[in-house]
């Protein structure tokens, strides 16, 4: 479920052509994806992408599971690209502000929440002492399992519901999750986060991260979708943005400590720490 709609974004430019009235509104939200994760529109052209709007949102699993059918599939709904090599490209972004922000260490047991493809997994498995990926799509997981097999310290985990109830308390120096808020609804986005805390060993660390509503081109995607958009039907993985607040609130409301938001345009990221023994000091930034 570490997936963007970015995948989309060819259907929906080629469907603009012919005017038609939805992918006209969506074709501003799904570009503005795509260049999140560092690919413009024009490698994207070949992806077809379905609107599933017989699917709700809350339907992660079958929507997910649709958008992966095949492996470029999978691939494609990552990043925007069903290349390998675009995967690794679009992966330099999260992992740097993961080593840099979470302060991956090699004595880390790390764990990715919505890994879709083991587009993280796949480069910072090597950062860390072992990594471990769940995600609600089998497809997704499917894929991922053939990408990381050279890896020796990772794992997969297919998740049967929202929630990390199938983990063991205590388990973890840093739990993530890059490009997945976007697709969950609030009530989740909460459930992942109080789970984050009961699943990292005291001291362990919190790293998520959103678009930023606050920043231009987080409010310039929402503020066109709703002008083009309004009366249409939506995909269930049009993208919702994040504010500080939001975060920081579920963040502090889960118990956790050295809560910071750090902005990287157009991300809204969230560090903490959940308390006990502090294992390392996070940025403020």
């Amino acid at each position: 479920m570490a997936v963007t709609i970015a995948a989309a974004c060819g259907f929906a430019l080629r469907a603009s052509l012919y005017q038609h009235p939805f992918w006209i509104g969506a074709v501003a939200v799904l570009t503005f994806c795509s260049f999140v994760w560092g690919y413009s529109a024009h490698a994207l052209k070949d992806i077809p992408c379905p609107p599933l709007t017989h699917l709700h949102r809350s339907q992660y699993a079958e929507v997910w599971d649709a958008l992966a059918a095949s492996p470029s599939e999978a691939r494609g709904a990552a990043c925007g690209s069903p290349q390998e090599s675009g995967v690794r490209r679009s992966a330099m972004v999260p992992v740097t502000n993961l080593l840099e922000l979470a302060r991956v260490s090699s004595q880390d047991e790390v764990l990715e929440i919505g890994c879709g493809v083991g587009r993280i997994g796949f480069e910072l498995a090597p950062h860390c002492s072992n990594w471990t990926g769940v995600d609600i799509s089998a497809n997704m997981l499917s894929c991922a399992s053939e990408r990381l097999r050279p890896l020796r310290n990772v794992n997969l985990v297919k998740l049967n519901q929202v929630g990390l109830d199938q983990l063991a308390a205590d388990s973890y120096d840093l739990v993530y999750s890059t490009n997945v808020f976007a697709h969950l609804d609030e009530m989740d986005r909460w459930r992942y986060v109080k789970d984050a805390c009961r699943v990292l060993r005291p001291g362990g660390r919190l790293f998520i991260d959103n678009v930023d509503l606050e920043s231009d081109a987080g409010w310039a995607t929402l503020a066109n979708d709703t002008e083009s958009s309004q009366h249409l039907d939506r995909p269930p993985y049009v993208p919702r943005l994040s504010t500080a607040a939001e975060l920081g609130t579920y963040a502090k409301r889960a118990g956790f400590a050295q809560v910071h938001l750090h902005r990287r345009a157009p991300l809204i990221i969230l560090t903490a720490v959940k308390p006990g023994l502090e294992k390392s000091e996070l940025h403020a930034g």
